[in-house]
């Protein structure tokens, strides 16, 4: 009886270990034809997103499959449509559940002011989108209109968030970001609130919100002559048109970017103000230096001239050489911000030299000025000096250098057309999107005005100023981010792998392949090899 009783208990404690790793199995992996209560929380995660549309079943069908696979591809994942463990955690991650091998629970704080079924993305239009543009041009994230809608620049906002913040940067504000940016507020008004109280001995040189007097009537004229008062009237009242162009001048020049304007903030205006009424002295540091911020009423300055100079070859600035800026290098420093999706505020700071001295320095974006679709061919030797930079190099060993959502720009060695693009995704190859309209005309213009899936070796330069070897088309297919730039998908940009590896991926990837090797050959022949 002993012995029989033993091997009922051993039979049940079996029954039960299978159950249990079979559940364990089942949670972290599903695929078509699948049913388990957790892919109810999977496609109701892929709903807030806005990826899955079906019903929530709990199967798992074709919908959320494709779902799955969509949501893969945004995520730089194995696009394979399979609900594997890694897929799950970072769905979760993305939604604000956390995931401990099929354990699933909210990550949201009851001290957040954000509720945890709250997913703000591209296009969302709402008061909570309105809350997340303050708080986020509180921090100095961002620099807009407060819209209320969720448009490329707010998308650019809050990944520059996530990535200074230790998030995945995906550009959705959902409850992990948004519990993130709620603490940054509360340590943001702390430090404030302690940065006054520490300052009240000397509360006449610290200006903020609501302060009044001579002392902010100086201040307001000080920031209209240094161009960021543009539309505010000197009133020696402190409100919000003052605070912004306060953060604005402390986030072109390297200071907390609080609005209060303190002993450094008061300090650093000073000295803009002798270096615009003086600055021709700027001569002494070099003409190419990121480190200066040049701006309208500014006069005899190398720097100026310097920039001038490139801007002219760019195609961006006709006048003469002046070393003043005037209103044509005004007008020239804002259409190329626009090319080039910088903050068009007509201020070269760091960012906007540092873009201008890239495509100088490779010899793109001439032909990106509003308008204009003709081909800067150059000359013979420029394009060779040009073809002699170009990497050809394993896409897999350097496609995690450049973020998601980066810009680059594509060159055709072939027409002289060049066009820039925003990054989506790198996986087996590049997924990415026409900046502009204008972008995705140019990038037509350079197919012969046809759409195809045709691949065509090009040139692709990217944010530190590397350009690589690769072969792209322009047929529009889904998924896609941008809606104004008459291209409703995205497009794909091959890089050089291994033909070993192009070929189990697929005849398309070999062909794109097979476009390198014949565009490395003649990169070589342009380069004068």
């Amino acid at each position: 009886m002993i012995i029989a009783s033993e091997k009922k208990w051993a039979a049940f404690l079996l029954a039960v270990l299978m159950v249990c790793v079979c559940a364990l199995a089942s949670a972290q992996s599903y695929k078509l034809g699948d049913e388990a209560e957790e892919i109810k929380t999977i496609q109701t995660a892929l709903t807030k997103l806005e990826i899955y549309t079906g019903e929530i079943t709990g199967h798992y069908g074709e919908k959320t499959e494709a779902a799955v696979e969509r949501f893969q591809k945004l995520y730089a994942l194995k696009t394979d449509g399979i609900a594997n463990e890694k897929t799950i955690e970072r769905l979760y991650e993305a939604t604000g559940l956390s995931y401990d091998g099929g354990t699933t629970t909210s990550t949201s704080s009851s001290s957040s002011s954000s509720s945890s079924s709250t997913v703000l993305r591209y296009d969302s239009e709402s008061d909570a989108v309105l809350q997340l543009q303050k708080d986020l041009t509180e921090l100095g994230y961002y620099s807009n209109n407060l819209s209320g809608h969720f448009g490329t620049r707010t998308e650019a906002a809050v990944m520059e968030f996530q990535r200074k913040n230790g998030l995945s940067a995906d550009g959705i504000a959902g409850p992990k970001t948004l519990e993130k940016l709620a603490e940054a507020m509360k340590k943001a008004s702390s430090s404030s609130s302690s940065s006054s109280s520490s300052s009240s001995s000397s509360s006449s040189s610290v200006l903020k919100l609501d302060s009044r007097g001579d002392a902010v009537t100086n201040l307001q004229k000080n920031l209209k002559s240094l161009g960021y008062y543009k539309s505010g009237t000197v009133t020696g009242n402190f409100g919000p048109l003052t605070k912004e162009a306060v953060m604005q001048f402390q986030r072109d020049n390297g200071l907390s970017a609080d609005g209060i304007a303190g002993a450094k903030t008061l300090a650093a205006i000073d000295k803009k103000l002798k270096g615009s009424s003086s600055s021709s002295s700027s001569s002494s540091s070099s003409s190419s230096s990121t480190n200066v911020t040049l701006m309208h009423g500014m006069k005899n300055s190398e720097a100026i001239k310097e920039m001038q100079t490139k801007l002219k070859a760019l195609g961006y600035y006709n006048g003469n050489l002046t070393g003043n800026f005037g209103d044509l290098t005004y007008d020239a420093v804002v259409a190329f911000q626009k090319a080039q999706g910088l903050t068009a505020d007509g201020m070269a700071g760091k960012k906007t030299l540092a873009a201008i001295n890239a495509c100088y320095t490779t010899g793109t974006g001439a032909n990106t000025v509003s308008g204009t679709t003709t081909p800067s061919t150059g000359s013979t030797s420029s394009v060779a000096s040009r073809a002699r930079g170009v990497l050809n190099q394993n896409f897999y060993n350097w496609r995690r250098n450049y973020d998601n959502g980066e810009y680059c720009t594509v060159y055709d060695y072939s027409t002289g057309y060049s066009w820039k693009l925003r990054i989506m995704t790198k996986d087996a190859h590049m997924d990415a999107e026409p900046a502009t309209a204008e972008d995705t005309a140019i990038m037509n213009k350079a197919f012969g005005g046809k759409t195809t899936w045709t691949p065509k070796c090009v040139w692709v330069t990217f944010s530190d100023g590397k350009t690589y070897l690769g072969s792209t088309h322009n047929t529009p297919h889904d998924p896609y981010h941008l809606r104004d730039n008459n291209f409703d998908g995205h497009l794909c940009v091959h890089f050089p792998i291994p033909m070993e590896t192009a070929k189990k991926i697929g005849p398309y990837a070999t062909s794109h392949q097979e476009a390198i090797l014949e565009g490395w050959a003649e990169t070589q022949r342009l380069a004068g090899y």
